[in-house]
């Protein structure tokens, strides 16, 4: 091993940066290994891991960098609302699914169990859209019978004759 008085500094931070991957290398090596070998257990149990974990999903670690890094990112004036839940977990009220995108895992292991998707339906979502739009009674104004008058206006025969 080299004396480190005896580097330069651009060799120094070439070391150093050859170091940070090697670390980074090794851990996310250890990560994948270490899921790896809890999911046989857990399966060799007749569950999976996510299951164990509280229906989390259980990321590889170069995806949950990724996500961490969207998560830091600034959100944009652009980004849409998260849609209302359509769909609610029986076990775990705090787990929705808005019934687009893929399916869950809860609900896949739902329907899996022959459970039907209807069953899951929370009844605080939208139906139709999210966008509410009002009903023509709220547009407008409720007609009252006593605002009409009972006998319509008909135009009369001296009008018609006169006309002529």
């Amino acid at each position: 091993m080299k004396d480190f008085d005896e580097l330069t500094l651009p060799q120094l931070r070439q070391l150093h940066v050859r170091i940070s991957k090697e670390i980074d290398k090794r851990a996310s090596a250890t990560k994948a290994d270490l899921l790896k070998r809890m999911r046989k257990l857990a399966e060799q149990e007749g569950v999976t891991l996510e299951d164990l974990l509280g229906g989390t999903t259980v990321d590889a670690p170069a995806q949950a960098r990724g996500a961490r890094r969207r998560a830091e990112a600034a959100p944009t004036p652009n980004q849409k609302a998260p849609l209302p839940f359509k769909y609610r977990n029986p076990d775990n009220p705090a787990q929705g699914w808005s019934g687009r995108g893929r399916k869950p895992g809860w609900v896949v292991a739902w329907l899996a169990n022959g459970g039907a998707l209807s069953a899951l339906e929370h009844t605080g979502a939208l139906k139709k859209s999210r966008r509410h739009t009002p009903a023509p009674a709220e547009i407008a104004p409720a007609i009252v019978a006593s605002d009409i008058d009972a006998a319509p206006a008909t135009p009369s025969s001296d009008a018609s004759a006169e006309a002529t």
